[in-house]
């Protein structure tokens, strides 16, 4: 009976460990990598042909790999670019995949489409976008005195001067 009751309640717990955290496909014709990277073959049929997830189709979310999220699409394990795609659900914390971001700590601050104050900034119908005061980015790197970062879906810097590492 307990031996019963434990393998329901470790079953149960991977069932939902598996379902917590996935992958929602934002773009068209994406490619699935086999590493990540750009450069990394992509996952084919037996044609030769480039196998692509639909718009909106959901994968198993395995992992982050920097620009890539590790996925798991019809039981292969493959990369996905974060730009066409988003992850949802319980992720993993930043303890545990070593991801890291920064937080914003001013208010009207400008996101640039380049790691320089002349640089043009990140737009929506004509008007400047600007992340909360307080709001938690991903960072992706550093480039100068500006931080990379994945804001909602767009790689755009911002300056050190207004956002710390946490």
């Amino acid at each position: 009976m307990k031996k019963t009751i434990l393998t329901f309640v470790m079953l149960a717990a991977m069932s939902l460990s598996a379902s917590a955290a996935y992958v929602v496909v934002t773009g068209t014709d994406v490619r699935l990598r086999m590493k990540p990277s750009l450069k990394s073959e992509t996952l084919t049929n037996t044609r030769g042909e480039n196998i692509h997830p639909a718009k909106g189709e959901k994968l198993e979310l395995l992992g982050d790999a920097g620009d890539f999220y590790k996925v798991r699409y019809k039981g292969q394990v493959v990369y996905i670019s974060k730009q066409f795609s988003r992850a949802e659900g319980t992720v993993k914390s930043s303890a545990t995949t070593g991801q890291r971001y920064v937080v914003v700590t001013g208010t009207g601050v400008r996101l640039r489409l380049q790691p320089s104050l002349k640089a043009a900034t990140l737009q929506s119908k004509g008007v400047n976008v600007h992340p909360k005061k307080g709001e938690r980015i991903k960072l992706m790197g550093e480039a100068g005195d500006f931080y990379k970062v994945n804001y909602q879906g767009n790689y755009v810097y911002i300056h050190k001067d207004y956002a710390k590492v946490e």
